[in-house]
């Protein structure tokens, strides 16, 4: 039997349009949930503190709210088998055999293959009704119909495919390796007063005409014979706006440093901070010995 669906076939061309079309509204509403975390770490790198300066742009607390922007585009045609991109082109995803709105189960299962999207364009310009995942799916791409009655969705039926998607994605992205700064997990009790002002007077005493340092010095960091260093440099001229002049202030602040605690005897961060009308910027490296090294110890 032949279904109505199979009367109108769209074009290679149609195809193409409503992939790229799809591909691009759907990153652009997961940027959306990505924003406030990236807000959240300009923000953050942009005000001095002496908390650690960790991207939290797939780690932290943002991870949960970015990952949400990535199921949905594998949800994307989850209402009566139509993205935005199908409904500006007038297209839906259908059922194979019944003709009818693909459920959002098919829909999710025939967007998990996205994952192999240079191979699924090309499979799709040569059959533009199937690519491969309607074939794994059970499903159709056709004009769609206004006439055609949509099936009535439940909400139970709406909700596990982003659920799943959101579980699934969240468990990968825990599962990857870190490749944030990792977090210092040092005691805070062991505030070292005296050596922080000692080693504030040093960066004062030899580079006060280009910043104000603030200095916190920890004796410990749990599980490690090492200290924990935080300094915060308040510039008074932008001299981490070119490469090169922050390059060269670097190396004078971090041999100064190092001149009076070794390399390897610590850990920690150095911020450099510029504001003035209107104009902010900062700047952050790793000072003192690498995580790996200290592991290695």
């Amino acid at each position: 039997m032949k279904l109505p669906h199979t009367d109108n076939p769209i074009n290679a061309g149609l195809r193409l349009a409503t992939m790229l079309l799809d591909h691009f509204c759907m990153t652009m509403i997961g940027i959306l949930f990505f924003i406030p975390g990236i807000i959240a770490d300009i923000t953050k790198m942009l005000t001095p503190s002496h908390s650690q300066v960790t991207p939290g742009l797939l780690g932290g607390q943002w991870v949960y709210l970015g990952v949400v922007g990535l199921a949905l585009y594998f949800c994307k045609d989850s209402f009566h088998g139509r993205s935005p991109a199908k409904r500006i082109l007038k297209l839906q995803v259908v059922d194979e055999v019944t003709g009818e709105a693909a459920s959002p189960m098919k829909c999710f299962v025939r967007n998990i293959l996205c994952l192999l999207w240079p191979v699924e364009v090309i499979v799709a310009l040569r059959n533009p009704a199937r690519r491969l995942g309607d074939r794994l799916a059970g499903t159709r791409l056709v004009k769609f119909d206004p006439a055609r009655e949509q099936p009535p969705i439940k909400p139970g039926a709406l909700l596990l495919p982003p659920a799943i998607a959101y579980a699934s994605i969240l468990l990968f992205v825990k599962a990857l390796p870190d490749v944030t700064t990792t977090r210092v997990d040092f005691s805070e009790s062991s505030y070292n007063q005296k050596a922080s002002n000692e080693l504030q007077t040093v960066l004062t005493d030899s580079l006060g005409t280009y910043f104000s340092p603030d200095v916190r010095i920890y004796d410990t960091i749990r599980n490690e014979s090492l200290k924990y260093v935080s300094v915060i440099l308040r510039l008074h001229k932008n001299y981490i706006e070119q490469d090169n002049s922050y390059r060269q202030l670097n190396k004078l602040t971090t041999e100064l440093i190092y001149s009076k605690l070794p390399k390897e005897s610590f850990r920690g961060q150095l911020q450099y901070f510029y504001k003035a009308s209107g104009q902010v910027q900062g700047r952050t490296s790793q000072i003192g010995t690498s995580l790996w090294s200290a592991k290695e110890r």
